[in-house]
């Protein structure tokens, strides 16, 4: 399954990224590497939450994993999960398993059909909740699985996150994206990149 025939997918994830791979192939820079991806997804399927991220993914097909040098370890509209060759495979587990659960659960930013009339600040709000959810489970990893001082990635809310009553976390994650919309030390420009992506969608769909 590894590096298989990629479909076309909605952009979803932190960082995510608009080039296309083809067909059994990683884009520009980026390379395939069978036997790490399985250790990593060996890793993830450690924990029950990892497992359930990731079989449910691979569940869909079309995903493929690539390695190569990149900020903030992502996931193409096309399925293809870049990550970051520096990161040890713990910390990579953690992270894929964040992304692995945005391929499972999808996360549109363009407006579907009946949903029209929801404001682009409404859209982008609930594909923040979803990364917040996402973050949320890749921190529980990253305490599972020891990552600490060693971590190549930090994150400038994760001694608040885990500080915070369990009930409250994922909400602090929230507070944190809607308070960085360009971005911040580990995280994309997400708030401002969906908002920008669903008005595109909707000048499109306009022109059309």
């Amino acid at each position: 399954m590894l590096c298989a025939l990629l479909v076309p997918a909605p952009c979803f994830s932190l960082g995510c990224r608009s080039e296309a791979p083809r067909a059994s192939t990683c884009p520009a820079g980026f390379r395939a590497d069978t036997a790490r991806a399985e250790a990593i997804l060996a890793k993830v399927g450690e924990l029950p939450a990892g497992a359930r991220a990731r079989d449910a993914a691979l569940a869909k097909g079309g995903v493929s994993f690539c390695f190569g040098r990149i900020g903030v370890s992502s996931v193409t509209t096309a399925g293809a999960v870049l990550i970051d060759e520096a990161l040890g495979t713990e910390e990579a587990a953690a992270r894929v398993a964040h992304l692995l659960t945005h391929v499972a659960e999808g996360l549109r930013v363009e407006p579907a059909r009946g949903e029209e009339d929801e404001s682009c600040e409404v859209i982008t709000e609930r594909a923040l909740a979803a990364e917040a959810k996402a973050l949320s489970l890749e921190l529980g990893l990253r305490r599972a699985l020891g990552i600490g001082a060693e971590a190549r990635v930090r994150y400038a809310f994760e001694e608040n996150f885990w500080a915070a009553p369990e009930g409250a976390r994922e909400g602090l994650v929230l507070d944190y994206l809607r308070a960085h919309p360009d971005g911040a030390p580990g995280i994309d420009a997400l708030a401002s990149g969906y908002a920008r992506r669903c008005r595109e969608a909707r000048d499109a769909a306009s022109a059309r």
